[in-house]
């Protein structure tokens, strides 16, 4: 009984497995479909979560890449060298108004932002070429190429100089601004040939005629102006600064050909002649053919004459003529004269009556031979005073005769009323009492006016002697 029992217990629970396990199978499909969905759900779940979070990394990229894009832009539009070229088609776009005025402003702001842009600096020079204002475009190029030292500005700066000489010269209207331009291409490029052509042109024009007033104005022509010796000695200066840069053959025979005038007469002022005498002395060193010596010893000899001559002027413009005496039998005058007489003076022109005075001399060449004359008052008005000495051989008695005269500066710079001063020392009657007259040396000063209406005179017979006697007439 236990057994069947125990049987149908093991029946009955074999049977209750069997339901159990129909049962789960019989659920089985359901229960697997409710789990796809669970499953599918959560899939579809994590794909909307998944593309959202992706949505939004487009969108934050996007908004990244514009806002980068913009900022790239601005960044682009701040950039000093787009800041340039916006001025400079601004510059160019003026140019075609011919707004020149805003154009170079333009050009300005362009080379405030970036000194250093080529560009800029030859826009510029464009403009002031359009204006035909080459001094000004030629300034702006060497500008340019001082600050960048681009070689194709110093090109175009030598160009440009170069033109603008070349212009003068065959308008016949060659000057010292020519000279300068000449020299100033050289000081950039020195080995640029047609720069030295250009200089033998101006040597030419300046220098190789006939009569030049390069130094001040010429004998005769009254004028205190135009002299030009200032500008002559820097020139002469910057090309001697060049060569000791950068020698050379070509430099040193325009340095020589400059510093010895081909022109055979040739003013200059006394008050130049120490900085002359100077430069001819620097210029000696190159000077291998010995071919400045006679244009230098002919300035030496008019130093020293001026020397021999300033204690006589001093005593002349005293007003207190007694020491004048002195100086007339001075070996120094008595030399002078008596060669002047025998025709044997060097280097010093004159003749008769030869002037010497303070402001100007006249440098001459003839055959290659330099001499110089002092200018008289026919040759400068403006003078301050001209003392002359008689050159003339004129015996009394077996005794040379000594003379000197001064002319003081004219009044109020009228050559009228004009007068002269003659001191002789003579062999004449001295009149002793009232008619008894003995011949013998002594002084005579004659005091004469001239006037557009005639000449008057007064003379002091044995002037300073104990027999001494006057006379107008």
């Amino acid at each position: 009984m236990k057994e069947k029992e125990t049987g149908k217990i093991r029946t009955t629970q074999n049977s209750h497995a069997r339901t159990q396990a129909t049962a789960r199978n019989k659920r089985t499909p359901a229960g697997t479909r409710a789990s796809a969905r669970v499953v599918h759900t959560r899939v579809r779940g994590k794909k909307k979560r998944r593309k959202t979070v992706m949505m939004r990394r487009i969108v934050l990229a996007l908004l990244i890449l514009g806002i980068g894009a913009g900022g790239s832009l601005l960044v682009w539009n701040l950039m000093p060298q787009t800041k340039v070229i916006r001025h400079l088609e601004a510059a160019s776009e003026y140019i075609e108004t011919r707004e020149y005025e805003e154009a170079i402003a333009s050009c300005e702001e362009a080379l405030q932002i970036d000194s250093m842009s080529v560009k800029a600096y030859r826009a510029m020079a464009g403009v002031y070429q359009n204006q035909e204002d080459w001094e000004s475009a030629e300034q702006v190029l060497y500008r340019g190429w001082e600050t960048t030292q681009d070689e194709g500005l110093l090109q175009e700066y030598c160009v440009q100089v170069l033109n603008d000489a070349v212009a003068d010269i065959n308008e016949d209207n060659c000057s010292f601004d020519t000279l300068e331009k000449c020299i100033a291409a050289i000081e950039t490029d020195p080995d640029n040939v047609d720069g030295y052509r250009l200089l033998d042109a101006c040597y030419a024009r300046l220098l190789g005629e006939e009569q030049t007033e390069l130094f001040c104005g010429a004998f005769g022509s009254g004028e205190e102006g135009g002299c030009s010796f200032e500008r002559y000695l820097a020139v002469m200066e910057r090309m001697l600064s060049v060569y000791a840069e950068h020698p050379s053959e070509e430099l040193k025979t325009e340095i020589l050909q400059f510093a010895l005038p081909r022109s055979q007469s040739i003013s200059l002022e006394l008050s130049h002649m120490t900085d002359y005498q100077a430069l001819l002395g620097e210029i000696s060193l190159l000077d291998e053919n010995g071919s400045l010596t006679g244009l230098s010893a002919c300035l030496d000899k008019a130093v020293w004459a001026q020397s021999a001559f300033a204690d006589a002027f001093a005593i002349f413009e005293s007003g207190e003529f007694e020491p004048i005496k002195d100086f007339m039998q001075s070996e120094t005058y008595l030399s002078i004269r008596d060669q002047f007489i025998e025709g044997s003076m060097e280097y010093w022109d004159g003749k008769t009556y030869i002037p010497v005075s303070r402001e100007k001399i006249q440098l001459t060449c003839e055959e290659g031979q330099w001499r110089f004359a002092f200018a008289d008052f026919e040759d400068y008005p403006q003078t301050g005073g001209v003392i002359k000495i008689w050159g003339a051989k004129q015996e009394d008695a077996g005794v040379q005769r000594i003379c000197i005269s001064y002319e003081p500066a004219s009044e109020n710079g009228e050559y009228y009323p004009h007068t002269t001063y003659e001191f002789v020392y003579l062999y004449s009657n001295v009149k002793l009492g009232q008619e008894n007259y003995v011949p013998q040396m002594n002084y005579r000063f004659e005091t004469r006016v001239l006037t557009p209406e005639g000449m008057t005179s007064q003379l002091i017979g044995d002037w300073g002697g104990e027999h001494e006697w006057d006379m107008e007439y």
